[in-house]
């Protein structure tokens, strides 16, 4: 009697294990302004203790040397030392050159540091280095500034300064204004060849109604009345606005 030997194969399994993936630690811009600590993350979220999320910075105002811990979220974990605040500020010296720009001149540092200032607070990524002298072309709207000495890396507390708006550009007004009296309303039309935002309708001074057409429906005028268009840029100023008077 034969027998048959079975031999079962036998499978090995060899597990690579992958390295796991490092942790990457906080990239952050850190600004000393005075009695202000600014943090802001170059990559990925983070966490500083101690400090305030506002606006994509982290902030905490303190005079003295200070050291903190910054968490970058999902990875490490990195500690952080700033100077102590340094207590004066540039004096500055503005002058207006023409209607669209002023000159600003600063003493009392070897260098400084312009920025936009939004509520009240420096735009970190808005800095602008100079010696001595920077001149400030205006907007047509008021813009806030502050402005640091540099002493040994650290910035100094802010002076503060608004540049008034200029003189608003010159809007042209619409042409061929007409009143048209239909039998239960009157329509006032107008044409217009510029580029605008949209147009405002007044009857006697007050405001009806808006409009991006180059017509507008209104009811039929009882006696004499005055109808004034006044057009939005697209910058968003008002014209001084045409008008016509009716007369029954």
């Amino acid at each position: 009697m034969k027998r048959s030997l079975f031999i079962a194969p036998l499978i090995f399994s060899c597990g690579i294990k992958a390295n796991p993936e490092v942790l990457k630690a906080p990239e952050v811009d850190i600004r000393r302004i005075g009695e202000h600590i600014y943090v802001r993350s170059l990559a990925g979220d983070i966490r500083v203790e101690g400090f305030e999320n506002k606006r994509g910075y982290w902030i905490k105002s303190s005079e003295r040397a200070l050291c903190f811990d910054v968490q970058r979220i999902g990875g490490k974990r990195a500690k952080f030392c700033v100077p102590p605040a340094v207590q004066k500020e540039p004096s500055l010296d503005i002058k207006e050159e023409e209607e669209d720009r002023i000159s600003l001149t600063a003493r009392g540092f070897d260098a400084y540091r312009l920025y936009h200032l939004e509520e009240g607070s420096p735009l970190l990524t808005s800095a602008r280095d100079f010696k001595e002298s920077i001149v400030i072309q205006k907007d047509y709207w008021e813009r806030c500034y502050g402005i640091t000495g540099l002493k040994d890396g650290v910035e100094s507390k802010m002076a503060k300064l608004c540049a008034k708006p200029k003189k608003p550009p010159h809007i042209e007004e619409v042409e061929g204004l007409e009143l048209r009296l239909g039998k239960e309303k009157a329509y006032l039309i107008w044409f217009y060849r510029g580029d605008y935002r949209e147009f405002v309708v007044f009857v006697n001074g007050k405001e009806v109604g808006r409009t991006r057409g180059f017509s507008f429906e209104l009811d039929l005028p009882e006696g004499e009345a005055e109808y004034r268009v006044k057009v939005i840029s697209t910058l968003g100023f008002e014209s001084s606005g045409r008008s016509i008077v009716y007369k029954p």
